[in-house]
């Protein structure tokens, strides 16, 4: 990582710009269209930058650049260019009407925070699809140990008629991929897409091809992955040192939406990411995702690896990072299974990444999935192999790599959602087939295919059948820490099977009902029958009977109205995410210590806001801002709507704004967890 992510990441940098007033920010920033990362840099020379402009004026905007370097990138999708500025020219496009934002060409690394983890891990580890196929069904594969303990799956369904587009590090091709590597491209020179011959130096990105798709030939089916049958699309975004650029992993997500249909792809991966450094709304990365989703991609996005300060251990809120902030994105973290089957040892892992997102206060993550100690293919000589020799799992002559992240978990995610689409698929032809027995042969035709489930559709099907977790004193995890709770594999892909797209808005479409419980390791887990929902808690069962109008590709996930949705119970209690304080607990005292877009303390509260005029500063601050170790700030205001966001229990009170006069309340609200 460059020196502008050292200094976001690890610096003092994030507390500070939230911080100090307004009226200090750099004259380039008047109108509010640089990121903080570029507002901090204190280098002279150019750099690159990524900026938005309005569609009808972009010709004009892209003939006004310099042509430094490798000249203008132009990402039409997203209606953004690419270009090397300095300062000064920074801050005239920042004055341009026209100009929408200027964000910094951020270094994207899907391993930075995965270090952290990794010495944990060592201690404790020793062909193209069509758009209209008929799915395979397969009952005669042994079940991998990925399938059967981390998602209680059956060998139902293996992904053939899916690609999972997986952009990172690339993919090293072999016998566990066998003639399911679709096509191989490299972005990484900032020219690309170059095809290629497939390679992954750094490693990274064939474990998360292999957690998604191996076929486990090489071990037995020992290590197979979740969808032993996908094809997969190596896009190769990050270099052997697992970095790379945030303008190459757009153009990637740009070529997966314009070749979406050559090859069959359902389901992006993304298991890398930078800090927070803007609103979602502007974030180049987050708007290229909001744009795959919208053309029907589902987009599976790592949460991150900062939930826990590396120095204390004690939990950290916040930490989200990009693109794992996109709404619409199906934001994972990382959960461990302690190895077994049942699902009540089952833990979030300490590292995974807690929301809410840093400047929107969106909820996330929206699921975890387990992301501890697992084990996918090894690329020999690669970076990751030779640094983490200890890591390195033999299996009768194959060597395989045992690694730990949210990475990871967001690879099971992808294969699972591969097999979701997969069953729908399967579930629709099967519909067919009764409906055509029931005509006379003039009268049968030929299938046509139906509509493929949105990715909105997919996220509430993972979220409803999720499984809740808890801490090892019984304490059920907040929904910033685990989203709806724990993939459920098998809950999944019934009612994924079960959902007919052909059905309209606002009608049933559940064409067979199921429990919402699910076996592990022969015990019952209750589904959650929940979904986040912006920031309301929405339950019941008719959430996912009902083909909701909220599925709908042109939704944003956690907008619209919500009188126009046939929702489940929404009631007082339900309709804030993670609880209200009354009565001036909203007071919390305590230290902050910053690590990237994580705060790790005993008792924080911060809010949304970045006006000065609307923070509250209460007590002292810290680093010489404010002499002093105790911090609350957030927005103040009598309406009603100015919710604290906490736990039911009013632990970990993490983000939001006060109801009531702090001057009034002495109480400390908040808790470690």
């Amino acid at each position: 990582m460059g020196t502008l992510g050292r200094k976001a990441v690890w610096g003092a940098a994030l507390a500070l710009w939230v911080m100090v007033p307004a009226a200090s920010a750099s004259a380039s920033n008047k109108q509010g269209k640089v990121d903080r990362l570029l507002q901090e840099a204190s280098s002279g020379s150019p750099q690159s930058v990524i900026i938005r402009v309005r569609p009808d004026a972009k010709d004009r905007v892209r003939k006004s650049l310099p042509k430094r370097g490798r000249g203008p990138s132009d990402y039409r999708f997203i209606s953004a260019l690419r270009a090397e500025l300095d300062e000064q020219e920074i801050a005239e496009l920042a004055a341009d009407p026209d100009v929408l934002s200027v964000s910094a060409d951020a270094d994207v690394t899907a391993t930075d925070s995965l270090k952290k983890t990794l010495a944990a891990a060592a201690s404790t580890v020793l062909g193209t699809a069509n758009d209209v196929s008929v799915p395979t069904f397969s009952t005669d594969a042994g079940t991998s140990s990925v399938l059967q303990k981390a998602l209680g799956l059956q060998n139902w369904f293996t992904g053939s008629s899916i690609t999972v587009a997986v952009i990172d590090s690339g993919i090293q091709n072999g016998t566990d991929f066998a003639n399911r590597v679709v096509g191989f491209y490299d972005f990484t020179d900032g020219r690309g897409p170059v095809a290629s011959s497939p390679i992954d130096e750094y490693g990274h990105g064939t474990h998360v091809a292999g957690l998604i798709g191996s076929n486990g030939a090489s071990s037995n089916g020992k290590y197979a992955g979740v969808a032993p049958g996908v094809n997969i699309l190596g896009l190769r975004v990050l270099d052997k040192k697992g970095s790379g650029r945030t303008s190459n992993v757009i153009a990637a997500l740009e070529f997966a939406v314009a070749n979406k249909s050559r090859f069959g792809i359902k389901v992006v991966n993304l298991s890398l990411g930078h800090p927070i450094y803007e609103s979602a709304a502007s974030d180049p990365l987050v708007q290229a995702v909001e744009a795959a989703v919208r053309s029907g991609l589902v987009v599976v996005a790592a949460a991150g690896n900062y939930g826990a300060n590396p120095d204390t251990g004690g939990a950290g809120y916040a930490g989200i990072t990009s693109p794992g902030n996109a709404p619409s994105a199906l934001t994972v973290g990382a959960a461990n299974t302690a190895g077994t089957e049942q699902r009540g040892d089952d833990r979030v892992a300490s590292f995974s990444s807690r929301g809410p997102t840093w400047f929107d206060g969106i909820a996330k993550p929206d699921v975890v999935a387990p992301g501890v100690n697992l084990v996918s293919n090894l690329v020999t000589g690669s970076t990751l192999a030779t640094r983490y020799q200890s890591l390195i799992v033999r299996e009768g002559s194959a060597k395989y790599l045992c690694l730990s992240g949210s990475s990871m978990a967001t690879a099971l995610v992808s294969g699972l959602v591969a097999l979701m689409a997969e069953s729908n698929g399967y579930g629709a032809y099967q519909r067919w087939q009764e409906e055509q027995a029931k005509l006379r042969w003039n009268q049968r035709s030929d299938y046509a295919g139906a509509p493929a489930l949105t990715p909105n559709a997919i996220k509430a099907l993972l979220q409803y059948s999720a499984t809740p977790l808890g801490t090892s004193n019984g304490v059920s995890y907040d929904a910033l820490t685990q989203g709806s709770g724990e993939v459920n594999g098998q809950g999944a892909l019934q009612l994924a099977y079960s959902a007919d797209t052909t059905r309209r808005a606002g009608t049933f479409w559940l064409t067979d009902t199921w429990p919402p419980v699910t076996q592990f390791g022969g015990v019952d887990q209750p589904w959650a029958q929940t979904i986040v929902w912006g920031t309301r808690l929405v339950r019941g069962s008719s959430i996912v009977e009902i083909n909701q109008a909220a599925w709908a590709a042109n939704i944003v996930w956690g907008t619209g109205q919500m009188g126009n949705i046939v929702w489940g119970t929404i009631s007082e209690d339900d309709n804030i995410v993670w609880g209200t304080l009354l009565d001036g607990d909203n007071i919390v005292w305590g230290t902050a210590l910053f690590l990237g877009n994580a705060a790790f303390g005993e008792n924080i509260v911060w809010g949304t806001a970045v006006s000065w005029d609307d923070n509250i500063v209460w007590g002292t601050g810290f680093l010489g801002v404010f002499n002093g170790d105790n911090i609350v700030w957030g927005t103040f205001s009598d309406a009603a709507d100015n919710i604290v966001w906490g736990t039911l229990s009013g632990d970990n009170i993490v983000w939001g704004t006060s109801e009531n006069s702090p001057a009034n309340s002495s109480k400390n609200a908040g808790g470690g967890q």
